[in-house]
C-alpha cells in the first residue's frame, strides 16, 4: 500500500489545479526538506481537507475526509524572516486517491498516510457524456451571466471538464469535496450541474452576488 506524506487543508485541491502554500510550521518544514531532497518526479505530498479541526498546530486535526488529491510540486524557495524560516511552495493537483490509514511506522514528525490510487475511467466519447459537458458549459455560462461576470471559455479534458468549472464557481469546500470523490467524469459532470443549478437560483432570488475567489492566495500550514 503506497505510502504519502499528508497535509491537511481546510480547502480541497483538484486534479490540475494550482496550489501555493507557505511553510513554516517545523514538521512541515521537515516536509520540505525531504521534498527538495527528493528527485523532482517525486516531489509529491497528499492534501486532505480537514473535517474537523484546523490548519496551524498540533492536535488541530481531529477528521478528515476519505478521499484527497495528490500534490506535485512545481517550485519552492526558501526565504528567512525576522520570525523564522518559511518555505514558499507551488504544486498542482495531480492523482486523486483514498485514505486508508496513517502509516505509524514511518516515524516523521508530519502525517504519513497509506492510500489507494484512485481509478480514472476515461471519459466516454457516447452522446451521454457529450451530452453532460454541453449541459455543463451552457450552465456554467447562465451563471456567469447572472453575477454579471466572464470568463474565458473552459478547455479541458472532458475528464476534467467538471474541475474546472468548480474552479471557477464561490463554493463552500464540502461542495468541491464532492466533485472530488465523483467516482468518474459523468458522476462529477452531474453533480456540478446540481451546483451551478443551485448557485444560479440563489443569485437570481436572492440577489445576493458571491466573493470571487483568489486562486493565487498562499494556503498556510
Amino acid at each position: 500500500m503506497p505510502a504519502l506524506p499528508l497535509f491537511p487543508l481546510g480547502g480541497v485541491l483538484l486534479p490540475g489545479a494550482r496550489l501555493p502554500l507557505q511553510l513554516f510550521e517545523p514538521r512541515y518544514l521537515v516536509l520540505a526538506q525531504r521534498l527538495a531532497a527528493a528527485p523532482p518526479d517525486e516531489r509529491q505530498f497528499g492534501v486532505v481537507l480537514i473535517r474537523q479541526g484546523h490548519e496551524v498546530g498540533d492536535g488541530a486535526v481531529r477528521d478528515l475526509h476519505a478521499v484527497g488529491c495528490e500534490a506535485r510540486v512545481d517550485a519552492m524557495a526558501l526565504a528567512d524572516t525576522g520570525s523564522g524560516t518559511v518555505v514558499q511552495l507551488v504544486a498542482r493537483g495531480a492523482r486523486r486517491f483514498r485514505l486508508d490509514g496513517v502509516d505509524e511506522a514511518a516515524d516523521t514528525p508530519f502525517t504519513t498516510a497509506e492510500v489507494t490510487w484512485l481509478d480514472e475511467p476515461d471519459a466516454t466519447a457516447d452522446a451521454e457524456g457529450a451530452a453532460l459537458t454541453a449541459r455543463v458549459l451552457a450552465a456554467h455560462e447562465r451563471y456567469l451571466r447572472t453575477i454579471g461576470a466572464s470568463a474565458d471559455p473552459v478547455e479541458a479534458a472532458p475528464r476534467d471538464v467538471a474541475y474546472r468549472v468548480v474552479e471557477r464557481m464561490v463554493l463552500d469546500p464540502v461542495d468541491r469535496q464532492r466533485v472530488l470523490e465523483g467516482a468518474d467524469a459523468a458522476t462529477r459532470l452531474r453533480t456540478v450541474l446540481t451546483l451551478l443549478s443551485r448557485e444560479t437560483a440563489i443569485v437570481g432570488r436572492f440577489g445576493a452576488l458571491p466573493t470571487p475567489p483568489d486562486p493565487g492566495g498562499a494556503a498556510l500550514n
